[in-house]
């Protein structure tokens, strides 16, 4: 296995004093380079990329940040692991032989220079789907060739159709009814599903935790984060919406906008005349990078709807579209995964 050195610079860095596990990720985006990824950290605010290997597609593999400094891969979770992203969104896609075939070498690799035998998904450890449903865990983590099905989420708000779904069978074990999937998820004829296709369970989006709840929401916390990292310095990251939450929601859009826009425009949590009419001529929708996508992802998430994550700028996905929907179709708004005037305005208000 030949691991690819690269000459990233990095800020202040920590060094890691124990290693007992190592955390996979997925790009969320189809194609990022090491360059990519350093860059969308750095825009982050972070030191660097917060990955230590990077697994492209074509099977070969990078060295990002330093193997002995703790990485910002994984929240709550970085000072004991290896932090290992693969190239590509694996909600949609399907991982490549070459890049499986790396992956594994590389995870065995780790684990026998470290001695440990502990490999985690990066939703095991957050609330997040990372690293998708369709990311061959099993076998790169142990190295298994048997076929593994992707789990259902539980407490996420998408589902990932398989071979053999029928609508009838994912309502049925979600409680819920053929009517309301195809709802949610805008599908016009109930017994066209194809594999690959994200379907939207009503209900199950993790909602925020009213003003004064001592327990901590995950989602909003990272959305938090996110909003910190990206318009908000400062902003506390508790789970706990309130009113210096509320300000963050509005720097996070208008900070989206500055940037799209390349104007120069204060961005100060005060919505008025100007905020507006800049707000009412922007429209992202799925399949488009800008900022706005940035402020979309962090919006729904201070909001408590799971996204599948952040970047800089961000790609509209099928998970962020899923999501999008879902909220949309919570709050009496027009269901069609775009995100224009009414559902910036609504997310933020």
């Amino acid at each position: 296995m030949n691991i690819i050195k690269t000459n990233l610079n990095f800020g202040n860095l920590t060094k890691r004093s124990r290693t007992v596990r190592a955390i996979l990720h997925h790009s969320a985006g189809s194609k990022a380079s090491a360059e990519d990824i350093h860059r969308w950290h750095l825009a982050n605010g972070w030191a660097g990329a917060g990955y230590h290997f990077l697994v492209r597609k074509d099977g070969s593999v990078y060295r990002l940040r330093p193997e002995w400094a703790v990485g910002a891969h994984a929240s709550g979770s970085n000072s004991d692991s290896i932090g290992i992203c693969f190239e590509g969104n694996f909600m949609t896609e399907s991982m490549p032989t070459a890049q499986k075939q790396a992956g594994k070498e590389l995870v065995a690799w780790v684990k026998k220079k470290y001695g440990f035998t502990k490999v985690q998904a990066h939703r095991d450890v957050q609330a997040t789907g990372c690293p998708g449903t369709n990311f061959p865990f099993a076998e790169i983590a142990n190295g298994s060739t048997g076929t593994v099905t992707p789990t259902p989420p539980t407490s996420g708000n998408t589902y990932t159709v398989q071979k053999g779904d029928t609508l009838t069978a994912i309502a049925k074990k979600y409680n819920t009814t053929v009517d309301a999937l195809a709802k949610a998820s805008g599908i016009t004829d109930p017994n066209k599903i194809h594999v690959g296709q994200t379907i939207v369970i009503p209900g199950t989006a993790e909602k925020p935790k009213p003003e004064g709840d001592t327990g901590v929401n995950t989602i909003i916390r990272d959305g938090q984060i996110h909003a910190r990292n990206f318009a908000m310095p400062g902003l506390g990251a508790d789970g706990i919406p309130g009113p210096r939450t509320d300000e963050a929601k509005v720097r996070v859009l208008q900070q989206a906008m500055r940037l799209d826009y390349n104007i120069k425009f204060i961005v100060d949590g005060k919505w008025g005349p100007n905020s507006e009419v800049l707000l009412g001529r922007h429209t992202v929708r799925k399949g488009e990078t800008q900022y706005m996508v940035t402020a979309l992802q962090i919006l729904l998430m201070l909001n408590g709807y799971f996204c599948n994550g952040v970047e800089n700028p961000g790609h509209f996905g099928a998970g962020l579209e899923a999501a999008a929907r879902q909220y949309q179709a919570d709050h009496g708004l027009v269901v069609d995964g775009i995100a224009g005037y009414n559902t910036f305005k609504s997310l933020i208000s």
